[in-house]
């Protein structure tokens, strides 16, 4: 298998000096609960958010006017980011399991004392 092929393009998008964003963005749509508002009749409010996992925990935050666009792409980073780095783990297991393959199929037992040999042998390198 020609793994360097497909190692080459996941590290060198993964070697980025662009800020990533974990998360991932949608559009919420609430209630202000001021009574004579729209909002109070179904036509609720909406605004665009950042969800991310914090300690367990979902965090909502609120995207600013003018950076939704800006949100979006470093969030889109950070996805491409973390599915290269699980290709590349995938692809480590992979190596690692054709190595000892290969290990297996080179090591030989032991070779046993001959008879009346001394108990010396000679390895060879």
């Amino acid at each position: 298998m020609e793994f360097a092929g497909e190692i080459r393009p996941l590290v060198r998008s993964m070697i980025s000096d662009k800020p990533v964003v974990r998360g991932s963005v949608y559009e919420l749509k609430r209630k202000c609960g001021k009574p004579g508002c729209k909002c109070a009749k179904g036509e609720l409010h909406p605004s665009m958010v950042l969800s991310v996992s914090e300690g367990g925990r979902t965090k909502i935050r609120a995207i600013p006017r003018g950076m939704l666009t800006d949100i979006k792409v470093r969030v889109r980073r950070y996805q491409q980011f973390r599915r290269a780095r699980a290709r590349l783990g995938e692809i480590h297991k992979k190596m690692l399991s054709i190595i000892d393959e290969m290990e297996a199929m080179r090591t030989e037992p032991m070779v046993p004392e001959k008879p009346g040999g001394g108990g010396k042998q000679q390895e060879e390198a």
